[in-house]
């Protein structure tokens, strides 16, 4: 049986990490996301988009942001006109240097949930990969 109060405490203890996110970077949690993900080696908006689980266009919505901030460009594809290339900025790499090394700390129930049911393989090293 699902525990929907469970859940419901869940997506509080979420709401309240990127609001804290948000206070301290400007960045929403798809947009830190978004950049850790490029940060990454994810370059083609497509293949962000699928990494997230997020629509086409809410993607377009979450780079255009990021490009108005200058945290990240857009380029054609070497060799294919129609392709787009995210890359980031050096203000963008430093708002994500700013957000992986700040003090902010998981709220117990998400770090509680992290800790048991996140299994180890890549990214799950202490290096904040996406």
């Amino acid at each position: 049986m699902i525990d929907l109060c469970a859940i419901r405490k869940l997506q509080i203890a979420l709401r309240e990490f990127e609001q804290e996110l948000k206070n301290r970077t400007g960045l929403s949690l798809n947009e830190a996301m978004a950049l850790c993900a490029i940060k990454n080696g994810a370059t083609e908006p497509k293949a962000l988009a699928s990494r997230m689980e997020l629509s086409p266009s809410r993607m377009t919505r979450v780079l255009d942001g990021l490009e108005a901030r200058k945290f990240i460009t857009r380029g054609s594809m070497p060799g294919d006109r129609r392709g787009v290339r995210v890359s980031m900025t050096r203000s963008g790499a430093d708002i994500v240097a700013a957000y992986c090394c700040c003090d902010m700390e998981l709220p117990p129930l998400l770090l509680s949930m992290l800790d048991s049911h996140v299994p180890d393989g890549p990214g799950n090293d202490g290096t904040n990969a996406f």
